[in-house]
């Protein structure tokens, strides 16, 4: 796909719609989306006006959709919407809504709608997946649901693979086990108020539509005094970031909204150069099974050698190559990935230290140093700690199965040792940083609403945007005006 131009030689703009900012999957769909736009030499424009509900304006001859309203035909090339526009809102409802935008082509994430070309997650296998993981592997028979919004694409269609793994094991429906939610934290604690509290019913696992309403669900059960796996299990859908930094870390299903992001971006780039494209697109997600369904941690299972593994496998010397081919499987590097040269440098580097380690005790401060380097590298990458945990995990099974020696794997064994000590103490370094910069984008968040709330000139607009937004990271931005919304965009000053 090339980059896109006008006839006029002008780059193409695209509109981005969203309901809200405050989601975490939201943000990494717009990564997704600004990576893309970038490739391909594309304006994109973000408006974010809440939900696409239709107004009926004093004095106005049409329905208003607010903010919306300045996405003008012939102003835009293309329009994206996001997944949020479509909760709590209907087929219909989105079909009249992406009228207005006719000829632009429309493409969506997670919103299906005669015209759109929607991507979405493989919703009804991966969510039978879960419920079928829950009976298969765990027994469970008393199974509760936490939905999402009737009428929500997404939310149906993972409601009813619940009902359908349900009737593939011969377990009876009851509909005293399903809560509603609207896919928040707050949602998720309501539906254990009603289950618990109101309705008195005892479940072994409770199923949440999505990871948020999961967490509130954890929250409300903990609250209580019931221990996630121990009493109820949990799990959730779309392994956003915080599902693995839990205190007891969630199963849930994995979907990249970056990768949506992009694969989004690139329809509706196809369907601006006239290239057909399918209505319906799925993309792959992964079950990833942790610790909050009863299951231990994939970590934790690597941390096992068994006793086949031990020794009698070839000098550590020889075993090289094949040990850093296995650290790219742990953290799940494919051998097409374009930093694999440094994924190998450090593995090697890390390998090599390790084996110096074992002949010089001195030299254990060098092998920390090389784990530490190894960790920052994949952190760099985005790999999360339970990554981190997986690669000394299967670094310390390959090192074990070439000792021999009772003292060498004493010593071998203290340096893994010291390895994951390292290793958790830079997680919990990351959970902290990670809440520093939340609260610090948050505090400037805020600071810019308390100095846009008093702006009543063009003056006072731009030296609040000048304040605040260097401090939210934005190192170039434009200001646009309406005087008259019927005429058109004006471009009013750039910075």
């Amino acid at each position: 796909m090339s980059p896109t131009k006008r006839l006029d030689g002008k780059r193409k703009t695209i509109a981005v719609l969203g309901a809200q900012l405050s989601r975490l999957a939201d943000s990494e769909f717009m990564t997704g989306v600004l990576e893309s736009a970038k490739t391909h030499d594309t304006n994109v424009i973000y408006f974010v006006g809440g939900k696409p509900a239709a107004l009926t304006a004093h004095g106005m001859d049409r329905q208003s959709y607010g903010l919306y309203d300045l996405i003008k035909p012939g102003q835009f090339d293309g329009v994206l919407l996001t997944a949020d526009m479509g909760h709590d809102t209907s087929a219909d409802e989105i079909r009249n809504f992406c009228s207005l935008f006719e000829p632009a082509p429309v493409a969506s994430f997670a919103i299906q709608a005669e015209g759109v070309s929607s991507f979405m997650a493989d919703n009804t296998r991966r969510m039978r997946s879960i419920i079928r993981h829950l009976i298969e592997a765990h027994a469970y028979q008393r199974i509760a649901f936490v939905r999402g919004p009737r009428g929500h694409l997404e939310s149906d269609l993972r409601f009813n693979a619940y009902l359908d793994e349900l009737k593939t094991h011969d377990i009876p429906f009851e509909e005293q086990f399903v809560m509603e939610g609207d896919h928040t934290v707050e949602s998720g604690r309501a539906a254990v108020r009603t289950l618990l509290d109101e309705r008195g019913i005892q479940v072994q696992a409770i199923a949440a539509s999505n990871d948020r309403m999961a967490f509130g669900v954890m929250e409300a059960l903990q609250q209580r005094g019931i221990q996630v796996p121990d009493k109820i299990a949990l799990t959730g859908f779309d392994d956003v970031k915080e599902s693995q930094l839990l205190g007891v870390p969630l199963t849930t299903v994995h979907q990249s909204f970056i990768e949506a992001g992009r694969q989004a971006f690139g329809a509706l780039l196809n369907r601006m150069n006239g290239v057909q494209v399918n209505d319906v697109n799925i993309l792959p997600v992964q079950l990833i099974v942790r610790w909050s369904c009863g299951c231990l941690p994939e970590n934790v299972q690597r941390a096992v050698v068994l006793p086949k593994e031990v020794s009698h496998t070839g000098r550590l010397e020889n075993k090289r190559d094949t040990a850093i081919n296995a650290l790219f499987g742990a953290a799940g590097i494919l051998e097409n990935d374009p930093l694999k040269d440094q994924y190998r440098d450090v593995f090697g580097r890390a390998w090599d230290v390790f084996l110096a380690s074992l002949r010089d005790t001195d030299r254990s401060n060098a092998f920390m140093k090389t784990v530490q380097s190894m960790v920052e590298v994949l952190q760099d990458n985005g790999f999360d700690s339970a990554t981190w945990h997986n690669v000394i995990s299967t670094f310390r099974k390959y090192a074990l199965g070439g000792i021999t020696s009772t003292t060498t794997m004493l010593r071998a064994e203290n340096l893994f040792q010291q390895a994951r000590l390292l290793v958790g103490e830079l997680s919990q370094r990351a959970q902290a940083y990670r809440r520093l910069q939340f609260e610090r984008r948050e505090e400037a968040l805020n600071n810019f609403s308390f100095s846009m709330a008093p702006a009543m000139s063009l003056e006072e607009i731009g030296s609040a945007i000048s304040k605040n937004f260097p401090l939210l990271g934005f190192k170039r931005w434009y200001v646009m005006f309406y005087s008259d919304v019927s005429a058109g965009l004006d471009l009013l000053a750039a910075a």
